[in-house]
């Protein structure tokens, strides 16, 4: 029925008293739309929201039985209600109109109670059928609001109902898809069996069953696309089986990406082989030889008096206890970046730290370096035997960039539910530019536009095993002057 609450009526008549006396019957109840002719009629039928249509039949231009067929074919007004008027009783006037498709005849003169009872019945059935159209239409923007496919199969695999993102995906228009059996045109011909044997398993299945399923699709032009498919048995009021309801959505990326995945997991695995392996050459192929021609060189030092070769065999010794180092470094880094957790137990940071320092007394003692321990009480942290090479690292660096004749300071702050950890030198510091980096593999610091030696692993290695323990490090500026403060930050026992 129209949006007013008054129904609309057209009354067609080419004699003015006949269209004004139902008008006067009407109008009461119903909005009157007078035609006086039946191309006038159609016109009218064509642009008007109409309920239903009282028409008679013997008129000039166009009679009634034609203006009826014209509007039931146009899919504008096939669904209004016609009543054909006429003075005409005969069995083969009816069948004309029954021809025409009319719903109704009325006989001349028209009864007022008669004209009322049938305007009355076909108006609700106008206006329950307005409902169920309507009904339909928003189930059907549901359907295409909906971010997946939706359709319905028949027992005959044909097509009885798609959405927008089906029309979307396929590359067809609604029009080209209904009807159209769904195996045939839109199924690769090579998978085209095994997903009919899926459709004969779900129509046979229990109808309390939602079946999963994933396959491919053809869409126009040939490509074709994956789909994850949900399906129910569709049941009619007998409890019946009509067809098939399924959703699918496009998994065609998701696919591709799962098998770029697998590749790079497989050539991910393939490194982590090819690491280990040359891990295992450095700890073990190369670091050996490397041990060797050190333990031979420190023999010829100590047997060798002339100053020249004394001077070559000590270059040559340093660049072999360099090379020793970076082995030892990179090997170091590997095993770590392999490690996910530690295990930690309870220790006393100072009975570390001392510990520690106990082991560079001679290298301390060389460049004439006091080592400042500001270490008062216990300091107990949850921490891993491997937190020892943070502060050798620490205070290593310290010594080999520190000036002689200077001092090393260490001292423990409490941050509440952490200790963090300083070691104070007074060396040339860390540029604003370089604090970010020093701390990332491979990174090393410049001073005085010269690259500082080092393999650049020794503060990547102290960040992995603090991050190990849940720890943060950094770098500031020395308070009291030139230099640098690194430090570490570990959580109370």
């Amino acid at each position: 029925m129209s949006k007013s609450s008054r129904p609309r009526i057209l009354v067609v008549d080419d004699e003015p008293l006949n269209v004004e006396l139902l008008e006067a019957y009407l109008s009461p109840d119903c909005d009157i739309i007078p035609a006086y002719g039946g191309l006038e009629a159609l016109e009218l039928a064509s642009k008007e929201k109409l309920d239903l249509i009282l028409l008679d039949v013997m008129m000039p231009d166009m009679n009634g039985y034609q203006v009826c067929e014209k509007i039931k074919s146009s899919s504008f007004s096939q669904f209004v209600p016609v009543i054909l008027v006429t003075a005409l009783s005969g069995r083969g006037d009816r069948l004309k109109g029954i021809k025409s498709h009319a719903d109704d005849f009325l006989t001349k003169p028209v009864d007022r109670l008669e004209l009322s009872m049938r305007v009355k019945s076909l108006l609700r059935i106008k206006s329950l059928h307005d409902n169920v159209v309507f009904e339909r239409d928003q189930a059907q923007n549901y359907l295409d609001v909906a971010g997946v496919m939706m359709l319905v199969l028949n027992t005959d695999h044909k097509l009885t109902l798609v959405n927008k993102r089906t029309t979307e995906i396929l590359g067809y228009s609604e029009t080209d898809i209904l009807g159209k059996d769904w195996f045939d045109y839109f199924v690769p011909e090579n998978t085209r069996n095994s997903c009919e044997a899926n459709f004969e398993k779900i129509r046979n299945g229990s109808t309390e069953d939602i079946v999963h399923y994933e396959g491919p699709i053809l869409c126009k032009g040939g490509a074709q696309k994956i789909i994850s498919w949900y399906s129910k048995i569709l049941t009619d009021g007998n409890g019946d089986r009509v067809g098939i309801l399924c959703s699918g959505e496009d998994i065609t990326q998701r696919k591709e990406s799962e098998i770029k995945l697998k590749e790079y997991a497989s050539n991910l695995q393939s490194s982590n082989e090819l690491k280990d392996l040359f891990m295992d050459i450095m700890s073990h192929d190369l670091l050996n030889p490397a041990g060797v021609a050190k333990g031979f060189i420190d023999m010829l030092l100590c047997a060798e008096e002339d100053k020249g070769k004394i001077s070559k065999l000590e270059f040559v010794d340093a660049s072999v206890t360099r090379l020793i180092d970076m082995i030892e470094l990179a090997a170091s880094f590997g095993k770590l970046e392999d490690i996910d957790y530690l295990e930690f137990e309870k220790m006393n940071l100072s009975d570390v730290l001392s510990e520690v320092a106990a082991t560079f007394e001679t290298q301390l003692a060389s460049k004439n370096i006091c080592l400042d321990m500001n270490l008062d009480g216990s300091y107990a942290a949850k921490m891993n035997p491997l937190i020892s090479g943070v502060f050798v690292n620490y205070i290593s660096n310290a010594i080999k960039y520190g000036p002689s004749d200077s001092s090393i300071i260490i001292d423990i702050d409490d941050l509440s539910d952490e200790w963090k950890v300083k070691v104070t030198d007074f060396g040339d510091g860390v540029p604003d530019g370089n604090k970010d980096l020093v701390f990332d593999r491979f990174k090393r610091l410049t001073q005085n536009k010269k690259v500082v030696k080092g393999t650049g692993l020794g503060l990547a290695i102290v960040k992995r095993i603090v991050e190990l323990h849940g720890g943060r490090v950094g770098v500031d500026d020395n308070p009291h002057g030139m230099g640098s403060v690194f430090w570490a930050t570990l959580k109370k026992a």
